[in-house]
């Protein structure tokens, strides 16, 4: 009777070893998440954190450009047009300035850059500086142990998987342009004014709220970087949010430390001789055109494209204090005109 229980333990755990090894080598043949290779298949590219890790380390590029939603519309193939590059984008949806970074060191250990393009926005540089919410860890880190994780994950092999072999035979040309794009908003002025929350002015916060944390955040995630990496030409860009986010910032009572954070960037970073600023929350004809945008931030791909051309013929470039400080008056100017047409009087 032993001998026999003893066959039957055997004999499972046998099969359970073998139903396992087969489970991972479908995922790793498979790869959803390029954690190997880049694909021969088109992925479906609608996890940030879990795409970025393989796009990052497996595709071949010499530039990048970073941040949050709001390089989601970006196309690669401007940015190489533009500057004569080969570049990927790695967006993170809703990230702070820490989260950035992280992505950023990764790609500097893996990809020798000639360009690092990075948006970055007044909130998230307030954010948590050691925030790695949304950081896969055993996606980015060399550890095969760590794999177990994505061989052996049931979402991949009974989601992920499935959904991705749908895909086969669909063309290859254009994903690095198509990924994370938006294709079911609507860009309108009606949109965006549906988005904003109309309301009275609270206190405004006093403006060196937070200042130590963007302060932090610039020194650790970009900074450090910027000096161990002379040779790489940094693009450091403010991303043109509707006028509409900047109302509900100053009604808010945040929009004052967020001017701030902005300046802080500049302070800190101007002096560099591979950093290049350039600030377009204050370029009226695109922030002021609520029809290139589907909600109170996020604009079309047109606007991001006129971005890096404008990026590449040295428009709204900062060159001293005094631009970023023109440039806040203009943001509050602009505030002022939305105000007048169109809060409710």
């Amino acid at each position: 009777m032993q001998i026999r229980t003893e066959k039957w333990t055997a004999l499972c755990l046998i099969c359970a070893v073998v139903l396992l090894s087969v489970c991972a080598a479908l995922t790793f043949l498979v790869d959803p998440f390029e954690h190997y290779r880049e694909s021969s298949i088109l992925p479906l590219y609608d996890q940030e954190s879990y795409n970025n890790p393989g796009i990052a380390r497996n595709y071949d590029y010499n530039a990048v450009i970073l941040g949050t939603s709001m390089v989601e519309m970006s196309m690669p193939s401007v940015i190489d047009d533009c500057f004569s590059v080969s570049s990927v984008k790695l967006p993170m949806r809703g990230s702070h300035t820490a989260q950035m970074g992280w992505q950023l060191g990764h790609v500097l250990q893996t990809h020798p850059l000639s360009l690092a393009i990075l948006a970055v926005d007044a909130y998230s540089l307030m954010g948590p500086p050691d925030d790695d919410e949304e950081i896969i860890t055993y996606l980015w880190d060399d550890r095969l142990l760590n794999d177990v994780y994505y061989l052996l994950n049931r979402d991949v092999l009974f989601v992920r998987i499935p959904r991705m072999l749908k895909n086969r035979g669909l063309p290859l040309d254009g994903k690095r342009d198509s990924m994370y794009q938006w294709t079911d908003v609507v860009f309108s002025e009606a949109s965006v004014i549906s988005a904003v929350e109309f309301s009275s002015q609270k206190e405004m916060q006093p403006v060196d709220s937070r200042l130590e944390r963007s302060t932090e955040n610039i020194s650790r995630h970009l900074e450090s970087y910027i000096s161990a990496y002379p040779e790489t030409r940094f693009v450091i860009y403010f991303p043109p949010y509707s006028v509409g986010y900047w109302y509900m910032m100053t009604r808010g009572g945040l929009s004052e430390q967020q001017y701030r954070s902005r300046q802080r960037v500049c302070e800190l970073l101007l002096s560099y001789p591979n950093v290049e600023i350039y600030d377009y929350s204050s370029r009226t004809e695109w922030t002021e055109n609520l029809s290139q945008y589907f909600d109170y931030s996020h604009h079309n791909t047109a606007v991001s494209n006129a971005v890096m051309r404008a990026i590449a013929a040295g428009e709204n470039r900062i060159l001293t204090l005094q631009d970023i400080e023109r440039n806040n008056e203009g943001i509050r100017q602009s505030v002022e005109r939305f105000i007048e047409k169109y809060e409710p009087k």
